[in-house]
């Protein structure tokens, strides 16, 4: 039988498949009845179900992380869909193909080629040096290249982290161009590091908070990355190592988002404003591919910007001669 994804299920459908079980939640309704609240997910993208009978012995046999198989039926709430699950357990062995659920970034190595193309423009000794340091760190390009760029909002996938990184620095490294005064080797060197911390703070298979993740978080777990890489070269210059710290610390650009420091520096300026655009940008161009087959003027209503998306793009007006 051909595999129906996510975004294709549409309410009426019954569904028997297999997913991945990305969060779980053992609730109780009003009148204190336990129910199953749970995230699934495949390569097309992710919904939310629910399990009204038997959730507590259903709660005891699966777990974030497992892939499962769910038979139920497809249902509109609050014009979300979501599964009501009748069923869910275990799925067995070679009942599934591991690419049809985990969405992936396809074209990642030459990504990565990208990616160290605009690092070779570094002139800077030390700051080439520090970049050639996590560069030949086997470890951190394993997980760099397997993060995701966020828990949903933006890149939530594997390899977004590294997709994410990209866009940033071709937007950086356009802005060097436009601003002369701009130091180009902070800047480049900053946008790689900027989300390094991600790869600690985030699950790459439930894209859940680590315990790492959800007590510090990602900007102070970058910091400290780039401080141990450059207590390991000699002679890195301190106000250099301050510039680049900086950049990390200041990232999301405001108090409100939670950064320890404001930008206060032009490379930190142009690191956080290329950051805020290629993220918005792609989870607005998220929404729009999982939605616009809907038939709808807008967007689902997305809490986290309090607001809907027009879906019906490049509009024209035809004016009456």
């Amino acid at each position: 039988m051909e595999r129906i994804f996510i975004k294709d299920l549409k309410a009426g459908q019954s569904i028997d498949t297999e997913l991945l079980l990305k969060h779980k939640e053992l609730q109780r309704t009003k009148t204190n009845k336990p129910y199953l609240k749970i995230s699934l997910a495949d390569k097309s993208g992710s919904i939310e179900g629910r399990m009204w009978d038997n959730a507590e012995a259903a709660d005891s046999i699966v777990d974030i992380g497992m892939v499962v198989s769910v038979k139920g039926s497809i249902e509109l709430w609050r014009d979300l869909t979501q599964i009501k699950v009748e069923d869910i357990k275990p799925a067995g062995a070679g009942t599934y193909a591991a690419a049809d659920l985990i969405r992936a970034v396809e074209n990642a190595e030459e990504i990565f080629t990208k990616v160290k193309g605009y690092l070779n423009e570094i002139t800077n000794e030390h700051v080439r040096g520090l970049v050639d340091k996590f560069l030949e760190d086997k470890d951190f390009i394993k997980r760099f290249k397997a993060s995701p760029g966020a828990r949903s909002w933006h890149n939530a996938y594997i390899g977004g982290l590294l997709e994410h990184t990209f866009e940033v620095m071709t937007i950086v490294h356009k802005a060097c161009e436009l601003y002369p005064i701009v130091d180009r080797d902070i800047c480049l060197a900053g946008a790689l590091l900027h989300d390094i911390g991600k790869i600690y703070e985030l699950d790459p298979v439930t894209f859940e908070y680590t315990v790492e993740g959800g007590l510090i978080g990602h900007l102070p777990i970058g910091f400290e990355m780039l401080s141990r890489k450059i207590d390991g070269i000699s002679g890195f210059p301190a106000a250099l190592a301050t510039h680049l710290k900086h950049v990390i610390l200041s990232h999301h650009g405001e108090y409100e988002q939670q950064s320890p420091v404001l930008p206060k520096t032009l490379e930190s300026t142009i690191v956080y404003q290329a950051d805020e655009l290629v993220s918005q940008a792609n989870a607005v161009q998220e929404l729009i591919r999982a939605q616009s087959a809907s038939g709808k003027d807008w967007t689902n209503f997305v809490t986290i910007k309090n607001r809907k998306y027009f879906l019906k793009g490049k509009q024209t007006t035809q004016v009456d001669k």
